[in-house]
């Protein structure tokens, strides 16, 4: 099984190879637009990374093993439109993310996560609260969940900070094999220029976005599929892990 999620590792962390560091004309398009353009290119810029930073944070509260500990492997795919990642030729991003779950008791788990972009790191950390214990396969399981993500991007000369804070509730049905969940969450982006003529600015944006997907368990291993709504974008998760 080690073995298994070692291949998946590689292979997707190896994916983000192909691709053109997503802020490696940061400093270009912002050098020779006014301040009033500048900051509407961060605010379009916090709005992408909404499901960059957030993808994988919300699923099924029921994946969690016999031990409370639980790690997926992910891969989000997400499209964008802003005129940094424009000015880059780049329309959408794969981001490799491995995520994780103890359990602290039984109605409160302890989530954190890390993902990788060439040149950019994501950080996040967050708990997630089970309010509400579904009874049988029709009323589900009720949990809210909190995570902070940081965004570091440091590409040469370009230099990107972002944080994320992220509320979600979601409803997990408790089914044999096959667990779906959907759920609501709402998020604030911040995006701040490190570097370039602009960074006196920030970035920001904030709305709602809406969740939905599966996790299916076979013995030990869990796959999942997951998809998001966000800012009127569509985003998918596809994940492996491993509950003890």
């Amino acid at each position: 099984m080690k073995k298994i999620l070692s291949v998946c590792a590689v292979l997707c962390f190896a994916s983000t190879v192909v691709f053109a560091g997503p802020f490696g004309k940061f400093n270009e398009v912002l050098r020779d637009v006014s301040e009033e353009q500048a900051q509407k290119y961060l605010n379009n810029l916090a709005s992408d990374l909404g499901n960059v930073m957030t993808g994988g944070s919300f699923s099924a509260s029921a994946v969690l093993g016999v031990s409370g500990i639980d790690l997926h492997l992910k891969v989000n795919y997400n499209k964008v439109s802003s005129e940094i990642f424009e000015a880059e030729g780049i329309n959408e991003l794969y981001v490799p993310m491995l995520t994780g779950g103890i359990r602290l008791s039984n109605q409160l788990d302890i989530l954190a996560k890390y993902g990788y972009l060439q040149d950019t790191n994501i950080y996040g950390g967050g708990l997630r609260c089970l309010v509400f214990e579904g009874r049988d396969l029709v009323i589900p399981s009720i949990s809210v969940h909190g995570m902070y993500t940081i965004l570091n991007a440091d590409d040469g000369e370009n230099k990107v900070d972002g944080n994320n804070l992220g509320l979600g509730a979601v409803a997990t049905f408790n089914l044999p094999i096959v667990t779906p969940y959907v759920g609501i969450g709402w998020d604030k982006i911040i995006a701040k220029p490190k570097s370039s003529n602009k960074q006196g600015l920030e970035g920001s944006y904030e709305g709602f976005g809406y969740y939905a997907g599966v996790s299916v368990s076979a013995i030990i291993i869990n796959g999942t599929v997951g998809i998001s709504v966000y800012d009127g974008y569509v985003s998918y998760t596809f994940g492996l892990s491993s509950a003890f």
